[in-house]
Formats: structure tokens, C-alpha cells, sequence
């Protein structure tokens, strides 16, 4: 999602509270929802700068991370330190999946995209739903089946389970949060309708929950959308001398970030 490192930092902003209860029918919801949705989902290709902050999987994090998110589903997320070669690479797409921490010397393959950010963040988005998630949308593919409002809040309902919330910015309505697979997501910072900053948040609840919880918020920079991306992004030849471990060997050995600087 840019550049990574597991170091202390401090919380994102305080949320705005979500409307709650039964709410007041909405009829429209389905022509406002696809308005909200209309520039997200014409991305078919997206790169980034993300600046990545807060809390994940019982670990600080905050650093940098060049990514390159392309439909179907194909991924590329590039590591920066501060100078040399990147801290990591990790491609995948619909037939390969490959993680090379270039300065460790070591790497894992054939393990699902969505297992390995989970594992490293707390979110198992694989490239489809990263895409989704980062341009806006917040699921792929979204079927709004139900609405209902709360003053300048649309909550709509989306087949999937998920729920949207759209809030009104004059006589436009973005889509601000939502909430999906237990994490809530957070938009701010719009420009062109695409947001800047997305924070993401897990449902935990209760002192023990809050050990492990997700609490990240990605700053985006230096965005492109629907620019071509050869395939050769999208692939990862690891060095014969490199050491394949498993996943949980590899985040067990040493956290992700001990490696990079901040940015």
C-alpha cells in the first residue's frame, strides 16, 4: 500500500461517529450510490505513493510503499527505505504470488496475496479488494440492494454485507466510510472524487482485542489512474541464494519494519 517500517507511533485522528438504528427509507439509493462510485470504479489501473501509519497485527508501522494495483488481479508493492535498494517486493497475481525481503535475504511464494497483508497488517484484502479499498469504492463489483437515510447520511446496503456510508458535500455525495470483514474504513481528502487518505480499523473490541487491533491510516501521493502497467511489474525473479521460509517463520524471525527508515 510505498514504503514500510515497524516503528512507535501515535494513533490517527480521532473518527467521526457512524448513524445508527432503523433510519428513514430511502428510495434513491442505488442512482446516489452509483453517482458516489463513478470515478472509483472506472479505475482499472492505479499506482501510488502510500505513507503508512498506525497499528497492525500487534505491531507498529509506519513507513513508505510504492504500489501498483492493476484489474483483474495484480498487484505490485515495493518497500522504500530511506536510500539502496528497497526493504521488499511482493507481486501477485491471478497464478503467482512471491515476497522478497531483498535485504534479508529471504522470501515465500504460493501463499494467497490476501494471507500475506493479513499477516503483515491485520487486512486480508487481496489485489482486487486492495484496489477497491484504496480508490474509494470499498468493495469491488458493488451491489447496492437497500438504503435508508440519517439527515445528510446515506447508509446503503451492498450484497456483499458490506455497508456504505455516503455523506453530502454541497450537492455531491462521497462515499466516507464503510464497513466490511470486520474493519471499518474511513475516506477523507478528496480530490476528483478519488480520496487521499484512507484509514482502516478493525471492529475489536475489549483490552485483549485492542493488543491486536488494526488501526492504519494511508496517506496517498503522487497518484495515477488507468495508465498502462506492463505485465513485467507484476513478476518477481528471487535470486537462487535466497532462503524460502513459510509465513509465519518469516514475520515470527524478525518484525517487517526493524529494517526501514522513516519517511
Amino acid at each position: 500500500m510505498c514504503c514500510v517500517s515497524i516503528t512507535l507511533v501515535g494513533c490517527a485522528s480521532p473518527r467521526i461517529t457512524l448513524p445508527e438504528g432503523p433510519g428513514e427509507p430511502y428510495p434513491k439509493y442505488a442512482e446516489v450510490f452509483a453517482a458516489a462510485v463513478s470515478e472509483c470504479s472506472r479505475v482499472r489501473s492505479f499506482e501510488a505513493l502510500v505513507s503508512l501509519r498506525g497499528r497492525g497485527r500487534g505491531g507498529n508501522v509506519r513507513g513508505r510503499i510504492r504500489v501498483g494495483l492493476a484489474a483483474p488481479s495484480s498487484l505490485r508493492l515495493e518497500g522504500l527505505a530511506p536510500f539502496g535498494a528497497p526493504v521488499f517486493l511482493f507481486v501477485a497475481t491471478p497464478s503467482d504470488v512471491a515476497l522478497w525481503f531483498v535485504r534479508r535475504a529471504q522470501a515465500l511464494s504460493g501463499v494467497p496475496a490476501a494471507n500475506v497483508l493479513d499477516r503483515l497488517t491485520g487486512i486480508p484484502f487481496g489485489p482486487e479488494d486492495l484496489r477497491a479499498v484504496l480508490t474509494g469504492c470499498l468493495v469491488p463489483e458493488a451491489d447496492p440492494i437497500g438504503g435508508r437515510s440519517y439527515g445528510d447520511w446515506i447508509a446503503v446496503d451492498l450484497a456483499s454485507g458490506a455497508v456504505a456510508y455516503l455523506r453530502s458535500s454541497g450537492d455531491v455525495y462521497h462515499l466516507v466510510a464503510g464497513s466490511r470483514d470486520g474493519l471499518t474504513v474511513w475516506y477523507g481528502e478528496f480530490r476528483r472524487q478519488l480520496p487521499r487518505e484512507v484509514r482502516v480499523v478493525s471492529d475489536e473490541r475489549g483490552s485483549q482485542a485492542s493488543e491486536s487491533a488494526t488501526d492504519l491510516t494511508a496517506r496517498l501521493s503522487q497518484v495515477s489512474v488507468n495508465v498502462e502497467i506492463p505485465d513485467v511489474a507484476f513478476t518477481l525473479e528471487i535470486p537462487p541464494d535466497v532462503t524460502l521460509v513459510g509465513l509465519e517463520d518469516l514475520f515470527r524471525a524478525s518484525p517487517l519494519g526493524a529494517e526501514t527508515g522513516r519517511p
